[in-house]
């Protein structure tokens, strides 16, 4: 299932599923509600939210996997823009564009340092993008600079994934079941 990340905005009453055409039985499903604030007041207008539609009554398990796709797409979106490392030898915080490509770039030009006892440092990579969009490069001189960095990385990726399986293990999808039966008045709504 193709998950599209589009946050959109609503009252935050709007119910986890509903149906919005009866005659084509055509379903919306919501989830990852989250608090919509006024810039200005800082008084909450609403909600953003990710949803899909179903051109038919979606199933619980339809449901489940459209909700899981959405924290698995954020997990990995986490992985791949999250990590901001600062240098331990000083210098600004360096954004860090964990692509697959770029996490087996980082590995084999470490596994290669760590092998020849450093003698392929300094080696120079592109690491992400500042807010501007204009590249960050960071120069690996020694051994300690490379092992904080591929450390650093490899624990965020961990801790990443561990909080998406957690978020996913403790998921309670009681209330899209409830929204689902058949006595359901679609009442059913995420305070958010």
């Amino acid at each position: 299932m193709t998950i599209d990340m589009t946050r959109h905005q609503g009252d935050k009453n709007l119910p986890l599923v509903e149906c919005t055409d009866t005659h084509l039985q055509t379903y919306r499903v919501r989830t990852d509600f989250q608090p919509d604030y006024d810039a200005e007041t800082g008084e909450q207008r609403g909600v953003t939210f990710i949803e899909t539609e179903f051109p038919y009554k979606p199933s619980l398990a339809e449901v489940k996997a459209f909700v899981l796709g959405v924290i698995n797409s954020q997990t990995d979106e986490k992985i791949l823009s999250g990590l901001v490392w600062t240098p331990k030898a000083g210098g600004d915080p360096i954004p860090v564009w964990l692509s697959t490509e770029n996490q087996a770039n980082f590995k084999a030009a470490y596994d290669l340092a760590v092998q020849k006892n450093g003698a392929t440092l300094p080696v120079t990579f592109k690491m992400g993008e500042d807010a501007e969009g204009n590249p960050v490069y960071h120069t690996f001189e020694t051994m300690e600079d490379a092992d904080d960095f591929y450390i650093t990385a490899v624990a965020f990726i961990q801790q990443t994934l561990n909080e998406g399986w957690q978020k996913k293990d403790n998921f309670d999808f009681t209330p899209y079941e409830q929204a689902l039966s058949p006595v359901t008045d679609n009442t059913n709504t995420n305070e958010a």
